[in-house]
């Protein structure tokens, strides 16, 4: 079932998607997906290998960039660069439930100055997804 959730005009978040979830992306415009999700995390996940060759077979980009915990600044500079990188791209980013990535995406915007704080939390909010706890971490990098 799919939950595509619209954070910007280029930029949706999701629950896990499947193999057919991903072929409903690709029918709906997506270029490309952000897999923020460790492999083999819970038994229910798909294999991360069965997602990647849908994406070759449709000849999108699939990029990993899995978390466990709150961003580090590693991930956020992988996302800022996975995001410059398909700039322009309808890109499509899960997670179990979606708050990953998500938040991984505010951190990404926050760091790269991309959108004010407020804006960030409003989009995520417009999404579904409460990142009002995360306010201080985001002004702290929004303010480096």
């Amino acid at each position: 079932m799919q939950n595509f959730r619209k954070v910007t005009d280029n930029f949706y978040v999701a629950p896990q998607l499947t193999a057919d979830d991903m072929h409903v992306a690709q029918e709906e415009g997506f270029e490309a997906f952000i897999m923020n999700r460790p492999d083999r995390e819970t038994p229910d996940q798909p294999p991360t290998q069965d997602l990647v060759s849908v994406a070759e077979e449709y000849g999108l980009p699939f990029l990993l960039i899995p978390i466990t915990a709150p961003p580090s600044l590693q991930d956020i500079a992988a996302t800022q660069q996975a995001i410059s990188d398909l700039s322009g791209k309808k890109v499509l980013a899960f997670c179990r439930s979606g708050t990953r990535s998500v938040t991984l995406w505010a951190y990404a915007m926050a760091a790269g100055k991309t959108e004010d704080v407020a804006t960030i939390l409003n989009h995520a909010r417009d999404a579904g997804y409460d990142l009002t706890p995360h306010r201080p971490q985001l002004e702290a990098l929004y303010d480096q």
